[in-house]
């Protein structure tokens, strides 16, 4: 699979490494690790015996949840951008 490419699998794995995550979302991996660390993501990190680093796993439900969740909502950017031009509601540049 190139980088740009979504994740394909038919259904996707309940649980994917950060990258594959990052490119199903189409969200960057550091926004991944900051919803961790907020709880709005779940993940779990995988490790061999008496090791201590190992693979972060980030389960698909919540990663759909947290998307679903935003869906309808205007984005902090465009809101603020639309402040700064003089329409607060929110309607076209």
């Amino acid at each position: 699979m190139s980088k740009n490419q979504r994740y394909e699998l038919d259904p996707p794995p309940a649980w994917f490494p950060v990258a594959v995550a990052a490119r199903y979302s189409g969200l960057s991996r550091a926004l991944i690790y900051e919803h961790i660390q907020d709880g709005a993501i779940v993940s779990s990190t995988v490790k061999r015996p008496g090791c201590r680093r190992g693979r972060r796993l980030i389960q698909r439900e919540s990663l759909d949840k947290l998307i679903e969740k935003g869906i309808g909502q205007n984005s902090a950017d465009n809101t603020g951008k639309n402040r700064l031009l003089g329409n607060e509601k929110g309607g076209s540049l």
